[in-house]
């Protein structure tokens, strides 16, 4: 289970870290701020590291 992320140099991120995932959590905010963005970090890190998430 992923329970942080650092996010440096991508997209609208510049040098971001996220704590506290859980088993469920919910990504919430404004047009343009950065929700996709977010989710498609997240994608590539699992891409890259091969993480299983259940």
């Amino acid at each position: 289970m992923l329970l942080d992320i650092q996010i440096k140099n991508f997209r609208c991120f510049e040098d971001t870290k996220i704590e506290g995932f859980q088993r469920v959590n919910l990504i919430g905010g404004k047009n343009n701020s950065g929700k996709t963005a977010l989710l498609e970090a997240i994608y590539i890190y699992h891409q890259n590291h091969k993480v299983f998430f259940f």
